[in-house]
């Protein structure tokens, strides 16, 4: 019998799938009296109170009686934490959505019902410990998101759908594969019982028989496969397409949630699977795709015009960044490499990428365009907002007193600490590639001049979400270890 205790595990995922349902029953019942994104908000805002709530410890679980629930979903701080991280960014999304969202979106309610399915997904994978529970999560995940770029009226909308199916579908079938091989090979799908990984990868691609073999390529389909999700080589040709062609708030949902959660599920499953000690068997495969997903990213950016494809590119070349942190994962209590690093870029990442995003669709609408060289002279008009994009900008670029300088001195220096000294240095030329296209949006919005006159629109909330992370940007990046302190204790739970 379930108790309690055990619907308290699940009891975040639980509000926003309950809320889902309320928006639909509300458009059915009320029409369009009731806004679906206020009652997103507030079903993504009671599931962060729990979330906040049994983080703190306020709330308690223990007794579980049912083996099977509590090894599927881990309720540690570092799920918690990321829980919190990913409601967050989703419920500043939900706030803003009536102000941002595109007129040319239809059947709005049925948008969000999607939203709030698809972030249930994004949560369950931020705690799950097995590898069926992970993938179905995944599904969760991307089926919802395939319906809400289709409901953008857009004669190409349909197209991008089509591809996300496809590549999805094609993703999820290579981790599917190298699941059913690792559990032909270990007898076991949860994360810490392959007990083969601990002992095979210690060969050093030396191989003494054909199962060892067999657990480096099912490690290294997963891996790939999981590239889809965080946008990094080599399922990312769906993303400048999708970005361009989606609703802004879509784009931003899946530029900034949906990579959190997909690397949270990520690290858990190398950390948990794989023994630390031997880890750097398969590192290098981590650090080629970093390499990759970085300097095609960068290099791609530097050709764009278009704001929204630039982004793309941009979050494609942030993954190899993260992806330096995981490539180098270890653990030292004494230093900031490692886990404790690549978390902390993830979150800080997530907060710059969000500000940003918030910032240019905002400034997007004076000059209904997505064009950097329509943003001209908006720096004079828009001043405020356009200081705050500029503070995102520079965020993202890593320049000292922001966060992102921060996040990327943490993941540089944990790389160099782990022997990987080229992949920091990889890291840092291309932080120099990608200071151009930064900064050419900078001078475009601030140094030329434009005398189109431009409308009087007032957005109050994004104002508001976008100041708080202008603030977190500057404040995390003067005092990186508030946040740093966070994550270390979070990781404790799982280390």
């Amino acid at each position: 019998m379930i108790s309690l205790n055990e619907i308290l595990i699940i009891t975040p995922e639980l509000f926003i799938v309950g809320f889902s349902l309320i928006i639909l029953l509300s458009d059915l019942i009320f029409g369009s009296k009731f806004r679906s994104s206020d009652i997103a908000s507030l079903g993504i805002l009671a599931s962060l109170i729990i979330t906040i709530l049994l983080f703190l410890g306020v709330i308690k679980i223990n007794d579980i009686s049912s083996i099977s629930i509590l090894n599927i979903i881990s309720v540690d701080k570092y799920s918690l934490l990321l829980k919190i991280v990913v409601l967050l960014l989703s419920l500043s999304i939900s706030t803003v959505g009536k102000e941002v969202i595109s007129d040319t979106l239809k059947l709005r309610s049925e948008f969000w019902t999607l939203f709030m399915i698809s972030l249930a997904g994004m949560m369950m994978l931020t705690s799950v410990t097995e590898m069926i529970t992970a993938w179905v999560a995944l599904e969760l995940t991307s089926l919802p998101l395939i319906g809400m770029l289709s409901l953008n009226k857009k004669r190409y909308s349909l197209e991008i759908s089509f591809k996300y199916l496809i590549l999805s579908a094609t993703s999820s079938a290579i981790i599917l594969m190298g699941i059913s091989q690792l559990y032909g090979l270990s007898g076991s799908t949860f994360f810490n019982d392959i007990m083969p990984l601990k002992d095979a990868l210690g060969g050093r691609f030396i191989f003494e028989d054909s199962t060892q073999l067999l657990i480096i390529f099912s490690l290294i389909l997963i891996i790939s496969g999981f590239s889809f999700k965080i946008a990094s080589f080599p399922f990312f040709t769906w993303v400048p397409d999708v970005y361009q062609g989606s609703p802004s708030l879509v784009t931003l949902y899946l530029s900034v949630v949906s990579k959190i959660a997909g690397f949270s599920i990520l690290i858990r499953f190398l950390f948990e699977s794989v023994n630390i000690e031997v880890y750097s068997n398969i590192s290098l495969f981590i650090a080629i795709i970093s390499s990759i997903s970085m300097f095609y990213g960068n290099i791609m950016a530097l050709r764009q015009n278009d704001l929204k494809r630039l982004f793309a590119y941009s979050t494609i070349a942030h993954a190899g960044y993260i992806l330096i942190g995981i490539a180098s994962l270890q653990i030292n209590d004494a230093s900031f490499s490692g886990i404790n690093s690549t978390v902390f870029y993830l979150i800080a990442y997530g907060i710059t990428n969000l500000t940003a995003f918030l910032s240019m669709i905002s400034l997007s609408r004076y000059v209904d365009s997505y064009n950097m060289l329509d943003f001209k002279g908006l720096g004079s008009s828009q001043r405020y907002q356009s200081i705050i994009f500029s503070i995102s900008l520079i965020s993202l670029l890593g320049i000292p007193a922001t966060v992102g300088f921060m996040g990327k001195a943490f993941i540089f220096s944990g790389a160099i600490s782990n022997d990987y000294f080229w992949l920091a240095s990889f890291g840092i030329i291309n932080s120099l590639i990608s200071a151009y296209y930064y900064m050419k949006i900078i001078k475009i919005i601030f140094v030329e001049k434009s005398d189109k006159p431009y409308p009087e629109i007032t957005f109050p909330r994004l104002k508001v979400i976008t100041t708080i992370g202008a603030i977190l940007i500057l404040v995390l990046g003067l005092a990186p270890v508030a946040l740093l302190s966070i994550v270390e204790s979070a990781l404790n739970t799982i280390i």
